[in-house]
């Protein structure tokens, strides 16, 4: 297992490899905007280098941003200019220009999360080179950094936790895996106080892979399996593609060559895919030593060939002197970044303050209401239990309250997600004077989200085993409204366009909560499958004696094959929208019995890249609530 790298290193780098190309599609329209400010050009070009998975573009947009930095003198557009080009340069292979790029970003890290990152970075490369020494040297600055703090912040965690997992793993490429094992327990300590699962999974892999190389077969496979299984969630292809090749290790050792083999050609084939140049080369070199196991002396001497070009390609020894050149220069200017390192953990204590301010109202609501909803679950519970023959239905009944509540809250709250990178920016590049305007829009959806969720928690606390069903006259237009103030700070966030054209007197005879359900449930869906710069909208018109409505949205569309078996229950999967909004996946199948339970009828048409219509059919109430008001 000699040619193993650790993947860990992939959190250090902000998982560029497995980012959204929506997100980099939508910032590039942005940055096209001829009203974009200065500082919000600098935050799209960060963003941009950020969620490249190209290492070519990343490093072209990153020397944008220094461009850049340099009309604004902001420190942040350096540090993030100078982080990302460091980073991509590793990627593409470049080692002295990426550990030289990594000293040049440690001028302007003002914290000492970031100064560990740093030199956990740069450790990285120096492991990448087969300079372990060096490598080592950096890990243990990266720890000692923290050594006298009594208590860490959540991010402090972060970074310690990484230099321990790094670490762990070079001491596991040197053969030292009782030593790896310790290290990479202390990190899964740390990754399990923030619940990072994804560090957990990467963690998960390297406690197998030392317990392969200590013997222990059973047990790595176990621990590189649960891996595996946590990153697909993620679709963490990069992580997993290596984690591929640590599993043809073990059936190697386990002489299973069959599974072995297929273990690292899945392992070559994601790394092609990706242009990952290290892991193509651990792969050839895998697929050599299994066929030569195997004595197909033909394919080992082709992988065997591949795994030299890579294997040049990575490793120049005249880069081992840069670097311990570029490792002298540092020394002499790291004294003046110590003397600066007090000053900056008071003000990264600042930010975080404000940052924690802003949503603790939020938490607190939601803290209240969820227990004033388990007090009264606790009441029904000791009802189910002197009625034992009606547990089935009740128990169905209210899961189907859950979905209902847990899908019409992920919309409006998903709006927070925006407000608080754009206050978390605001912060960094000191535009203090903008974060008033940004809490009138927070007390705006604060007041529009309680609102929903008392009418949620009244109607599901009203159910008795059942979803209740009480026609009565509404006014559709009404409704339309207050439904475009519920989802506006959600359409605000990825700048759609949301509007109701609905006629002042159409009414209707049908049951207000399993209605206002339906149309909230289609038109969150709608916002989260558009693009920013999208539209939104809900029309209506008499037909007959039902009143026919449409919502439609200019969103991504979808294939017929899925149009239909749109409403059936086949799994609980969603799909992820245009900004990584996820979803539960039993939406529309409420959709369609509630539309049943009102005696209408609901059709849907659509068009990839156009769009989707759903349009629904309910009763009027001029034409049928009349009648049954006279009975």
């Amino acid at each position: 297992m000699r040619e193993a790298v650790f993947i860990i290193t992939l959190l250090l780098a902000g998982s560029t490899f497995s980012q959204s190309n929506e997100k980099v599609d939508s910032l590039l329209h942005l940055l096209d905007s001829e009203s974009l400010s200065d500082s919000l050009k600098g935050i799209v070009l960060s963003r941009l280098a950020y969620y490249e998975s190209n290492p070519v573009e990343q490093k072209k947009y990153a020397e944008e941003l220094h461009t850049f930095a340099k009309t604004t003198n902001q420190p942040i557009f350096f540090y993030n200019a100078l982080y990302y080009k460091a980073i991509a340069e590793k990627h593409l292979g470049n080692l002295s220009e990426a550990i030289s790029t990594f000293y040049e970003a440690l001028d302007f890290a003002d914290d000492l999360q970031t100064q560990s990152e740093i030199h956990t970075a740069i450790g990285d490369v120096y492991k990448q080179n087969n300079d372990y020494r060096n490598a080592f040297k950096q890990y243990d600055k990266a720890i000692e950094i923290f050594g006298e703090k009594d208590s860490l912040y959540s991010g402090e965690k972060w970074a310690l936790a990484l230099a321990y997992t790094n670490s762990g793993d070079g001491y596991l490429i040197t053969n030292r895996q009782d030593t790896a094992l310790k290290y990479f327990e202390k990190a899964m300590a740390i990754w399990e106080s923030i619940s990072n699962e994804m560090a957990i999974g990467y963690t998960h892999g390297n406690i197998g892979l030392a317990l392969a190389g200590l013997g222990k077969y059973e047990k790595a496979e176990n621990s590189i399996e649960k891996a595996v299984t946590i990153l697909i969630d993620y679709q963490d292809y990069y992580a997993i593609s290596i984690f591929y090749t640590y599993m043809a290790d073990i059936y190697f050792e386990k002489k299973q060559y069959d599974r072995a083999l297929r273990y690292a050609h899945e392992s070559l084939d994601m790394a092609k895919e990706y242009k990952l140049k290290q892991q193509i080369r651990d792969a050839n070199l895998k697929l050599y030593e299994l066929y030569k196991k195997v004595g197909n002396s033909n394919e080992a001497l082709r992988f065997h060939e591949n795994y030299l070009i890579y294997k040049d390609s990575l490793t120049d020894i005249e880069t081992v002197q840069e670097m311990a050149d570029l490792r002298t220069e540092f020394e002499v200017g790291q004294k003046q970044a110590e003397v600066d390192l007090l000053t900056a953990e008071k003000r990264t204590q600042r930010i975080i303050t404000i940052a924690i301010g802003a949503f603790a109202f939020i938490l607190i609501v939601l803290a209240a209401i969820i227990y004033k909803y388990y007090r009264s679950k606790a009441k029904i519970n000791r009802i189910l239990g002197e009625q034992k023959a009606e547990l089935e239905r009740l128990n169905s009944t209210k899961d189907k309250f859950f979905s209902i509540i847990s899908h019409d809250l992920r919309s409006p709250v998903a709006g927070f997600n925006g407000i608080s990178q754009m206050i978390k920016m605001m912060v960094q590049t000191k535009q203090t004077d903008q974060l008033l305007e940004m809490t009138e829009h927070i007390d705006s959806s604060v007041d529009q989200l309680s609102k929903l969720l008392d009418n949620l928690l009244n109607w599901a606390m009203q159910q008795q085993g059942h979803v209740p069903n009480v026609p009565e006259k509404l006014s559709l237009k009404e409704m339309s409204e207050d439904l475009v103030k519920t989802l506006s700070t959600m359409a605000q966030g990825k700048s759609i366009e949301l509007d109701a054209d609905v006629p002042e007197n159409l009414e209707l005879w049908c049951d207000k909560n399993t209605t206002m359900t339906i149309l909230r449930n289609l038109v969150s869906n709608a916002l989260k499958f558009t693009p920013e710069g999208g539209k939104v909208g809900i029309r209506a018109d008499e037909d007959g004696e039902m009143a026919k409505i449409e919502i439609y949205d200019t969103g991504v569309g979808m294939p017929q094959d899925k149009l239909k078996k749109l409403f059936q229950l086949q799994d609980k999967k969603s799909t992820y929208g245009t900004s990584g909004e996820k979803g539960l996946g039993l939406g529309l199948q409420l959709v369609h019995e509630f539309m049943e339970m009102n005696n209408g009828k609901i059709e849907v048409t659509s068009e990839e890249g156009k769009g989707t219509t759903f349009t629904l059919w309910l009763p009027l109430f001029e034409a049928v609530g009349e009648s049954v008001t006279k009975q």
